[in-house]
């Protein structure tokens, strides 16, 4: 989309087709980028795959970043930013692009209740067992995102009412200082009826942006002894 954004785009807008019940999340937002002269861009990639029924159990990808972090050698890396894009690379529909659509299911029989699907995915250092017990203040959880895709057959099957939207948990910016980790950054996922992709391989990119930095004895002690305690 062109031109200028508005001054409240930051946090989206929403848009209503004048022809139909269709909403529309209209976002701006400005790229990822190192902003000091220290930082460094980490890329990395994960494919999870989603039942018959469009669901995923709780599953875990790692980002090694046995590069920068060493415990012995107080060496460890401040996350300053983490970004996440989601894609279907064997898409039917959209095969020029890879993107994942954002309609989670297509409402057949007028009336029926609907149906409401959500894929989540969070930054980590602690592996929950569930995906449905982390929340922004689940320790050592960086962030959280939740994709929602809400559809009803109302007030008729030609034109379903659509509700489509994200949920981003914790700053996206940590600059100067960063969030520590001593250890590799776990990246979870799991879904819900997110039928319209049943039993594909999706994919999410993750871009961190972080700086190696050395930690103080004192500090590093302080990590340890709060990793134990949990």
């Amino acid at each position: 989309m062109c031109g200028c954004a508005p001054n409240h785009a930051s946090d989206g807008l929403d848009v209503q087709d004048k022809d139909s019940n269709y909403y529309y999340k209209l976002t701006w937002d400005v790229p990822s980028m190192a902003k000091n002269a220290g930082d460094v861009i980490l890329r990395d990639r994960m494919q999870f795959e989603l039942d018959a029924g469009g669901n995923r159990s709780t599953l875990y990808g790692r980002i090694d970043l046995s590069n920068y972090i060493n415990p012995i050698k107080r060496a460890g890396l401040a996350v300053k930013e983490i970004r996440f894009m989601l894609r279907e690379p064997e898409s039917a529909s959209l095969d020029n692009t890879g993107a994942l659509s954002p309609v989670a299911d297509w409402q057949g029989a007028s009336g029926s209740s609907g149906n409401d699907a959500c894929i989540k995915l969070y930054a980590t250092t602690r592996a929950y067992e569930n995906a449905s017990e982390v929340g922004i203040a689940s320790p050592d959880v960086l962030c959280v995102l939740e994709k929602f895709s809400v559809v009803a057959a109302t007030p008729a099957d030609t034109a379903p009412a659509v509700a489509l939207w994200e949920d981003w948990y914790g700053p996206k910016d940590l600059h100067p200082e960063g969030y520590t980790v001593v250890s590799d950054l776990l990246i979870g996922v799991a879904a819900d009826k997110w039928v319209r992709q049943a039993d594909q391989t999706l994919e999410v990119d993750i871009m961190l942006i972080a700086e190696p930095i050395t930690i103080t004895t004192e500090r590093m002690n302080e990590i340890l002894s709060q990793a134990q305690d949990l």
